[in-house]
Order: structure tokens, then C-alpha cells, then sequence
């Protein structure tokens, strides 16, 4: 592997200065000799004197040394302070995929599916290391799961999916097919028909905007909208695959934005290979045309049509889905500049002990008498220089690092999880004047987000209950739309406010963070305005405190309180006094809850905060001092060679006093 220098400039300005240096010390020599050189006579038979032949080889000797050693050291010195490197070609087999299941859930085409979504479950792990996620359309489009790679997260999301078809298959024998009015139905019947319509709604709230009524597939929007939920769609090339589920039997409310076959173009165009499975449905003529439909459709983007119906299975399909995308991966090939130093310092090392070796070598055999004779002046610059030298020489050898302010930190070995208040007392208008507490908290994590590039984030909302809006992802443009998707709750349906149901969410995610493989650090950033007005007892969270790493609990609004303006209702009333009602942050349960899990607590009344700033830098730093102790160097740039420079300079400078006085001391 061929030898790079990074500042190539510095070897050829120090050869230049070595060579005046020697030439100005050269010519110094000869003009002093030549002055001070008193002539004797008869000085052969001296010279011919065994003894003196013996004492003028040994000095040219060691002069002869002294001089290799202090020039193999200049060199190795002047080619440190160059930066010597290797570049060498990493080549890396493109294998991750970004995979999502795309799944009509309208009542047409729901046989079967929970069968299918189990058998898919047991196959999510031999996406090894892939991301997957979950999109659901019906008349409107909703990313259940946004990808990614926590596929715990993911086997529980399609527990719920597939118990979801369960409910919608009986809900569609035991009560759509057999009565037409929900007076008809049995009152010993009517709890589970509740039951039912509890689980589906769950599901139909997200994916039946504007028509509450099922049965509405907008085919071509769905698989749409999927393809537009992956994330560096156009900005990074990976292989991306969607896995198509749906019957193809649109009933449209007015003519659909986009067909079937204009998306399987957009898909073909963007790269995206659709995988179709048709699920079992009865056979007719409208099913066979929608079937052939599908078929050409996802077959122009490369993809495959499968029927649930013909003994096709998630066992078999997915293996061969995975199958074809690894002989559809590239190689890329990238390069890496390492540096190298560790030859040239053991080579500099080596001169410096011989050079020392060849300039104490006269003293020492001249005696106690001969080093008595040197003057203090000479002794005390000689030792100057050599603890100067030793100095650099071992700042070479340990190679201290610095860290790079203009570098990018990236913090990837952080999981940030945002455990967000969303009770309607969270638009309370007292943040930064009268703005909503919502707008702070994502202006907060949007901030948070940025201080921490590279971090795997999650979000928990919690409110009546709680819920986990995305598990961890690298994806912050996936975040960020689940951020902004967070809207004020039901009015008929608040229950009050209650830091409590924060508290099983996260833990489960603190407990999915100490699961991943790696030395990895939990921040968990908890933010709410600290009320409890649902009658119940702030619990403990100190059960939770060994999960946590860092991260605060931030605090929102003000003693003073603020008005709630709730949409089409105007700003809430006190039910007692018939006055605006009022909410006002609890700081005692904000600090009581930050105590517990050993982190701070930050108020957050305005926008810009030294206290959060400062955290954020505190979370780098702990991101960073873990990531040395792993190996890791990212945001570390070596120092060797300024101290390589800084020797150089004083090499030259011995160099030329042997060239002229003959002598190091």
C-alpha cells in the first residue's frame, strides 16, 4: 500500500531549512579554522602514534553516527510532520433494505390476513440487520411503524395487526352479515360487538379519514403514500422493497388521484421493487381482472405476484423476497485515509537513543574530570535541549488527540427517547408569551435532535394512556412526522392529566435500549407541565433510574398559568365557576419524577435555555468519552505531527551546531 502525506509542503521546506542550516554551519567551520589554525611542525611521527590513530577513528566514528543518527532522525521527523497515510478501497456489498408491508385493512380483503401477518412475524428476524415498517390504507393512508430495525417493536405492532383481521373477520360473520341495525343485535351479544368496535376503530380512525365508512380502498393513493414514506428516498441508493397486500378492489369516492399502474411506474422510476400478494378471496370476475391488474402492475417493478389462496405463505413468500433483493444489491467502493505513523516513530525513536548514545559516548570515556570542564552555560543548554526533544519524542509516541470544534459530532451510540405529555393542558398558552406548550416541546426536540446527529430517537405520547409513536430510528425525518402528527386529544374522551401512565412506556423502551448489542447510553428527555388532576398519586420513578444515562425532565408553563383553546370550542371554562379555565405547571411532580430517575430538572418557559444548552453538551461529551473508550476516534484528530514539526526544528538545530563546533554539548 503506496505512502500518502496529507502536507506533503513541509518535507521539502525541511529538506530546504536542513540544507542551509548544514551549508551556513559548513561554511561557518571552514572560515573559523582558517582563522584560528596555528601550524606545527613535525607532527608525523605523532599521528603515526597507535594511540592517536586509535582516538581519531574512534571520534570519526563516532561522529560518523552521531551524524547518520541525527539525520535519519530529521528525516523521520520532517515525514511525521508531512502526516504520512494509507488509502485503501473498502468495498462494501450493499445488503440493508428499507422493507415495508403495505396492507389494505379494508373489510373486502381481510380473510386470512392474521394468519399471514403471524407467519410474517416469525420472519422478521432474517431481515438481519434491515429496517422494516408498516403502512395501512384503507380510504386514507397511515405509517403504523415507521422503519426500523427494533423488530420487537414490530412483531408486537403485527401481534395487534393481526389480531386487528381477527376482530374485522368477526365482526364481518357475527354482525355485518347477520343484522342490519345495531338494535338487532342480542343484548348478550352487545359487550363483545363493543369489544369489537374498539379494536377496529383503533385502526379505521387512522385510515378512514373523511368517510367513516369501510369498504373504500383507494388502491393507488395507498401504495402511494407508501412509497413516499421511506425515508432518503432520492438521496440515498439502497435497495427498497414493498411488500403489497390488498384484494385491488377500489370503491373510490370520486375519481382517484393516481391509479394503480401510474404508481407502479413511480415505483419502477424511484427504484422500489413491489412484491403483490392477493389475499383469499372468492373467486369471480371482477377478482380475476383485478388479479391480472396486480399482477402486471407489481411485475414492472421488478417484483413478484403471489396468491395467499395458492398455498402461498409469509414461510414461503418472504425467503424469496429476500433472496431476490440480495442478487439485486451492488458493491460500492469507497476509500478510508488511515494514518501511519507507527514506522517512521520507531525509526525517529531509534536515532534519538543512538544519538543521545553517540553524544554522551566522549564524555563518558573522557571521564568525570573532561564533563567537570564543560561550562555550566553549555551543560544547561545541552540538557534543555535534550529534555525538549525527549518531550516531543514521547508526545509523538502516545499520540494525543485533540478534539476538532469544526468537526461533526455524530452521537450514534445514543438511543434518545422523548416521553411527551399530550393532555389538552399541553396547548395551555403560556409558553414564550401565549404560545401553545406543544409548540415549545417540539421546537425542544427539534432542537434536541439536531445537537444530537446520528442518535436513534423514539417518541411516547401519553395522555389517558400511553403510546409508542415510533420505537428507535435513525430516521429523524420519520420523528419528525410523527412529531407533527401529535395533535390535542378528544375532548370527550380526556380523562384528566397523570405523569403515572408515562411510566410502563418508559421503561419498556429504557429496557429495548439496554437490549441492542454495543456499549450504547438511554437519554430519556420526559416533557410535561407536571399536572395530575385525575385524582390519582404521583408514583415513584426510581425504579427506572438505572436505565437512564442522562437527559432531563423539562418542565412547560408558568405559575401564572395559561388559557386552553380547544378548536370549535373556544378557550375551556371551569366547570365550577364558569370562568376560563386555567392551567398551571406543578414543578414539585416535575422535580419529584427528575429526583427519581437522577436527572435534571430544566424549566422551559421561553424559548432558548443556557440550562438545556449545556445539557445537550454534557450528552456530546458522555456520547464522545464513550465512543474513545470503544475505539472509536470520530470528532478526534491526531496532534503527532505538530509535535513531529516542533522536533524537526530542534534537530536542525543540533545538526548544524555538530556541522560547526563538531560536538552536540
Amino acid at each position: 500500500m503506496a505512502i500518502r502525506f496529507f502536507n506533503p509542503g513541509w518535507i521539502i521546506l525541511g529538506a530546504v531549512l536542513a540544507a542551509l542550516c548544514a551549508a551556513a554551519a559548513l561554511a561557518l567551520r571552514r572560515r573559523e579554522r582558517r582563522r584560528a589554525k596555528i601550524r606545527a611542525a613535525n607532527t608525523e611521527r605523532f599521528r603515526a602514534l597507535p594511540a592517536y590513530r586509535r582516538k581519531r577513528l574512534e571520534s570519526i566514528a563516532v561522529r560518523a553516527v552521531l551524524t547518520a543518527a541525527l539525520a535519519a532522525g530529521l528525516i523521520c521527523s520532517l515525514l511525521l510532520a508531512a502526516r504520512p497515510y494509507e488509502r485503501e478501497p473498502v468495498k462494501e456489498e450493499i445488503t440493508r433494505k428499507d422493507v415495508f408491508l403495505c396492507v389494505d385493512i379494508s373489510s373486502s380483503g381481510c380473510a386470512g390476513l392474521d394468519g399471514f401477518v403471524e407467519g410474517l412475524r416469525d420472519q422478521v428476524p432474517a431481515l438481519d440487520g434491515d429496517q422494516i415498517g408498516i403502512y395501512l390504507f384503507n380510504t386514507s393512508g397511515m405509517q403504523y411503524v415507521p422503519v426500523t430495525e427494533d423488530y420487537a417493536f414490530v412483531a408486537q405492532k403485527m401481534d395487534d395487526l393481526a389480531a386487528y383481521f381477527r376482530a374485522a373477520e368477526e365482526f364481518r360473520r357475527d354482525y355485518a352479515d347477520r343484522y342490519d341495525r345495531v338494535q338487532q343485535i342480542p343484548p348478550g351479544k352487545r359487550a363483545r360487538y363493543e369489544e369489537l368496535n374498539a379494536v377496529l376503530s383503533a385502526f379505521d380512525r387512522g385510515t378512514t379519514a373523511g368517510y367513516e365508512i369501510k369498504g373504500t380502498s383507494a388502491i393507488g393513493e395507498g401504495l402511494a403514500s407508501c412509497l413516499f414514506s421511506f425515508p432518503e428516498l432520492h438521496t440515498e441508493e439502497r435497495p427498497r422493497i414493498i411488500l403489497f397486500v390488498t384484494d385491488n378492489l377500489p370503491e373510490y369516492i370520486g375519481d382517484p388521484l393516481v391509479t394503480l399502474e401510474e404508481v407502479a411506474d413511480m415505483c419502477a422510476y424511484d427504484r422500489v421493487t413491489v412484491y403483490g400478494v392477493y389475499p383469499a378471496v372468492p373467486e369471480g370476475e371482477e377478482t380475476s381482472s383485478a388479479k391480472a391488474q396486480m399482477k402486471a402492475a407489481v411485475e414492472s417493478t421488478g417484483g413478484a405476484f403471489f396468491e395467499l389462496g395458492n398455498a402461498a405463505e409469509a414461510e414461503q413468500i418472504f425467503p424469496e423476497i429476500l433472496n431476490r433483493a440480495r442478487t439485486a444489491s451492488k458493491t460500492v467502493t469507497a476509500v478510508r485515509d488511515t494514518d501511519v505513523p507507527e514506522v517512521w516513530t520507531a525509526i525517529l525513536l531509534a536515532a534519538l537513543v543512538l544519538c543521545a548514545a553517540a553524544a554522551v559516548y566522549p564524555l563518558a570515556r573522557a571521564g568525570r574530570r573532561a564533563f567537570a570542564a564543560v561550562p555550566l552555560r553549555r551543560k544547561l543548554a545541552s540538557a534543555a535541549v535534550l529534555l525538549l526533544a525527549a518531550a516531543c519524542a514521547a508526545m509523538i509516541a502516545v499520540r494525543p488527540l485533540r478534539l476538532d470544534a469544526d468537526a461533526e459530532i455524530r452521537t450514534t451510540n445514543l438511543d434518545v427517547c422523548f416521553a411527551v405529555d399530550t393532555t389538552i393542558s399541553m396547548w395551555a398558552e403560556d409558553y414564550d408569551g401565549e404560545q401553545p406548550r406543544m409548540a415549545g416541546v417540539k421546537e425542544d426536540i427539534a432542537e434536541i435532535m439536531e445537537a444530537l446527529p446520528g442518535s436513534s430517537f423514539s417518541l411516547i405520547r401519553f395522555d389517558n394512556g400511553a403510546q409508542t409513536l415510533a420505537p428507535y430510528i435513525s430516521n429523524t425525518a420519520a420523528l419528525e412526522d410523527c412529531v407533527g402528527q401529535i395533535g390535542i386529544p378528544a375532548y370527550s374522551t380526556a380523562e384528566g392529566s397523570s405523569l403515572n401512565t408515562a411510566h410502563d412506556a418508559v421503561g419498556a423502551m429504557l429496557r429495548a435500549s439496554e437490549q441492542k448489542s454495543g456499549t450504547r447510553k438511554s437519554i430519556l428527555f420526559l416533557m410535561s407541565d407536571g399536572e395530575i388532576t385525575d385524582g390519582s398519586e404521583l408514583i415513584r420513578f426510581s425504579d427506572l433510574e438505572s436505565g437512564v444515562d442522562d437527559g432531563a425532565v423539562l418542565g412547560y408553563g408558568t405559575a401564572a398559568g395559561g388559557r386552553m383553546n380547544y378548536p370549535g370550542k373556544g378557550y375551556l371554562q371551569d366547570t365550577g365557576t364558569g370562568a376560563e379555565a386555567r392551567s398551571a405547571i406543578d414543578e414539585s411532580s416535575l422535580k419529584t419524577v427528575a429526583g427519581d430517575l437522577g436527572i435534571n430538572y430544566v424549566s422551559r418557559q421561553q424559548k432558548g435555555s443556557y440550562a438545556l444548552s449545556q445539557l445537550l453538551a454534557r450528552i456530546r461529551r458522555l456520547s464522545r468519552d464513550t465512543a474513545l473508550q470503544d475505539g472509536d476516534r470520530t470528532g478526534w484528530q491526531e496532534t503527532y505531527y505538530y509535535w513531529a514539526g516542533m522536533l524537526a526544528l530542534i534537530l536542525m538545530g543540533c545538526l548544524y551546531r555538530l556541522l560547526r563546533r563538531g560536538s552536540l554539548l
